[in-house]
């Protein structure tokens, strides 16, 4: 007969069977090692979208802000922390309001802007002198601090107040001020006058002193330039009989009311602003005039 007997030994299915469970142990640790590459390249992901965000961050914004508390112990100080600087209210604020210049001053890409590196925010330890105080780093160049005094916590509409502060500060750190040397007058104008156009001022932008409307933009600006070159006798020159008004406008140098001329300025010859800050970039002379 036949011998019909297997040729392989019996043992070999075990053998099978651990090959098996080796493959299945291989395949457990082949997926362990993949998912602990996985993780990392994920967190690096993570991590390299975070920094790209922050960037973006501080290259839209174009300086850096600092926020300081010199006050924190007292009321003031406590609001200021929790209100302004720990959910960074304080650094909004001060970019919205400087967008709200920037757009003003220098609408152009291709104008030159005033060097602006650094902006620091600080609430002083005790009451100032006004509400805003804005100061130039002796130390470093292009660095500025806006000073905000405490008692500007305390009022009834505290965050109305303190946009409107922070808003006069940035407009008078984008201005150019003739190397230092512009009347103060002046730079107090424009400064008033971008926060009007801000939505500030309380009235229709169009309001003007009583008696400027008097004036066409030849004399007008004929006008302005002999207050630039702090002149006396406004109405010499004129010719139009009307250096009563003129004087009225200017006796006393409003803020308010230079604002309201450079706003009528404005009207009649668009970019006016925007040229006389220009202006300004080179150093003030007694004898500049104001006409661009």
């Amino acid at each position: 007969m036949e011998d019909h007997s297997l040729s392989l030994p019996l043992l070999a299915a075990p053998a099978a069977v651990s090959s098996s469970a080796s493959a299945a142990e291989d395949d457990g640790n082949g997926s362990f090692s993949s998912s602990s590459r996985i993780i990392p390249r994920f967190l690096l992901v993570i991590f390299i979208g975070t920094v790209s965000i922050w960037a973006n961050h501080e290259a839209s914004k174009g300086f850096n802000v600092t926020i300081i508390n010199n006050a924190k112990e007292s009321p003031a100080g406590q609001r200021f922390a929790l209100f302004y600087v720990s959910n960074d209210e304080a650094t909004r604020i001060i970019l919205n309001t400087s967008a709200v210049v920037e757009n003003i001053l220098y609408p152009d890409p291709n104008q030159t802007k005033k060097p602006v590196h650094h902006v620091i925010l600080q609430l002083a330890s005790k009451n100032l002198t006004s509400k805003v105080i804005v100061d130039t780093s002796k130390s470093k160049e292009f660095v500025y601090t806006i000073s905000l005094s405490p008692s500007i916590l305390e009022g009834s509409n505290v965050k109305h107040d303190v946009i409107f502060a922070i808003q006069r500060a940035m407009a008078r750190i984008w201005l150019w001020d003739g190397e230092s040397r512009a009347p103060p007058w002046l730079i107090d104008g424009m400064e008033e006058y971008i926060w009007m156009q801000a939505g500030f001022d309380g009235h229709e932008k169009e309001t003007l002193h009583p008696g400027l409307e008097l004036f066409g933009p030849e004399q007008f600006c004929f006008l302005l330039s002999q207050v630039c070159s702090n002149s006396n006798n406004l109405s010499s020159g004129s010719g139009d009989g009307k250096g009563k008004s003129g004087r009225l406008c200017w006796e006393d140098k409003d803020p308010k009311i230079v604002a309201q001329a450079f706003s009528y300025l404005e009207q009649q010859k668009k970019g006016y602003i925007r040229g006389l800050n220009q202006m300004l970039r080179d150093p003030w002379t007694d004898n500049q005039p104001c006409e661009r």
